[in-house]
């Protein structure tokens, strides 16, 4: 590593530390909630709540690309940060160039896959004759194209395993500026609809991957994604599929989460889908920036984890929790405030901001706990605890979701349908932090366990 992020990782005061490699991801996940807030906003301009629909309703597919992209980000930048604090540059090297090219050829599988399977999976996401049509030519575009937008997930997740949240910021700050602007080209001005959208996301990925594969040509980082250094084995497959598999599971349940969401929704009308995908795009504006927090924090966990510099860790877990924890209740007092306007500056329809509006006011009893859940998670997956990782994700969104949900709307209707989240959330993080006093209870106080964490 360079000796300024050298520096960074190993002497500079932790809050300091912390706020920056945090900010430039913070940024870079606020530039993504734009991105992601774009084709709903811009859709919703047309008045049609019939495509605002779709765009929900395509939602499980973006998660399941952001879960074959995890795979490879979050398992392949927490084994690269252990193995740069350890000294094992080669092996980083290797990684990353194994990791690029694993994620290409996994995008042209789902695109071959969905493709043959078009008709079910439309089936399967809950579409109604209202909205089958939009949502077809949505997700067509963008399955033509899945591996640009996993590789724009991996690489900036390999760059930032580096520390280098700054240059994974701009990637992301290319892409979205792009994409507003197409979107409002071809959305508003050309009419093209959900296919402007789709196509207007698809170019701002691009773009954002074009900028980090300049990073890696330009020599600007000590990792590599030259062919020379592609060579998987055991050890690093293992290493990365056992944080990887975890963290692209909680994408990939929450797709499966959200296609059961939306296939009860059904009943209640295409308006409450609508109200629905907007509330999420809301809510994703605190959940992005305090996963961007935390993705800050992940290097600097994962760094001093595998130099044995245990303090150090703990410090920063506590000043990363004190961040997100402070935005989280900032952000829910706005959502409170402004909970209708936010639906209707989306679509103005009122019968979809009033069944928002309840949606939103519910989630609030959540909201304040995301931080706590979001640093301990990202804390499991820096250290390589990939069980804790595990069964912490599949907490959140499939045994207690799920179940909570099939439940509660059997029993309460339309109330139990808009708090079976908000409740389950609750009770994942109850879960988290008795996973957490076990983590901390066999966290060693000093340096002496630091080999440990590299290689035999």
């Amino acid at each position: 590593m360079k000796a300024a992020q050298l520096e960074l990782m190993e002497n500079t005061p932790v809050a300091s530390a912390i706020l920056r490699l945090a900010l430039p991801s913070m940024l870079a996940m606020l530039v993504q909630v734009i991105y992601g807030l774009t084709d709903t906003f811009f859709i919703g301009q047309t008045g049609n709540a019939n495509m605002v629909a779709s765009i929900a309703l395509a939602m499980p597919f973006a998660m399941l690309i952001q879960a074959f992209g995890n795979i490879f980000a979050i398992g392949g930048a927490s084994y690269i940060s252990r193995q740069l604090g350890a000294k094992n540059y080669d092996e980083a090297k290797r990684t990353t160039a194994t990791v690029f090219y694993l994620s290409i050829l996994s995008g042209v599988i789902i695109t071959i896959v969905v493709f043959f399977l078009m008709k079910p999976v439309l089936t399967i996401l809950g579409t109604s004759p209202a909205t089958r049509d939009y949502t077809q030519s949505y997700l067509s575009i963008l399955t033509m194209f899945s591996f640009v937008q996993i590789l724009q997930v991996v690489l900036a997740g390999l760059i930032r395993s580096e520390g280098a949240t700054r240059q994974a910021m701009n990637g992301i700050f290319i892409g979205t500026g792009l994409n507003i602007v197409l979107d409002y080209l071809f959305i508003l001005r050309w009419g093209w609809g959900v296919e402007g959208a789709a196509w207007a996301t698809l170019a701002g990925n691009a773009c954002g991957v074009l900028y980090y594969l300049f990073y890696f040509v330009g020599k600007r980082s000590l990792l590599t994604l030259s062919i020379h250094y592609w060579g998987p084995d055991k050890r690093m497959m293992f290493e990365v599929l056992a944080i990887g598999l975890p963290a692209a599971l909680n994408a990939l349940v929450m797709s499966v989460s959200h296609v059961l969401t939306n296939n009860i929704a059904v009943q209640y009308g295409d308006e409450t889908i609508a109200a629905n995908g907007i509330m999420m795009r809301i809510v994703g504006i605190v959940l992005f920036l305090i996963m961007g927090i935390s993705q800050g924090y992940q290097p600097f966990a994962g760094y001093n984890y595998g130099a044995g510099n245990f303090e150090r860790l703990k410090k920063a877990f506590h000043v990363t929790l004190g961040y997100a924890s402070g935005l989280a209740l900032i952000f829910c007092g706005l959502f409170y405030l402004y909970r209708n306007q936010l639906f209707l500056w989306f679509l103005p329809n009122q019968e979809v901001a009033h069944i928002g509006s309840q949606m939103l006011s519910a989630f609030l009893i959540a909201i304040p706990l995301f931080g706590l859940h979001f640093t301990i998670a990202m804390t499991f997956q820096a250290t390589g605890k990939a069980l804790l990782a595990f069964l912490i994700v599949l907490a959140r969104q499939c045994l207690l979701f799920i179940p909570f949900l099939f439940l509660f709307n059997a029993w309460w209707g339309f109330e139990g349908y808009i708090w079976a989240q908000p409740i389950a959330d609750v009770a994942t993080v109850i879960l988290s932090v008795c996973f957490f006093v076990y983590f901390l209870h066999h966290l060693p106080n000093s340096h002496t366990a630091a080999e440990s964490s590299r290689p035999s």
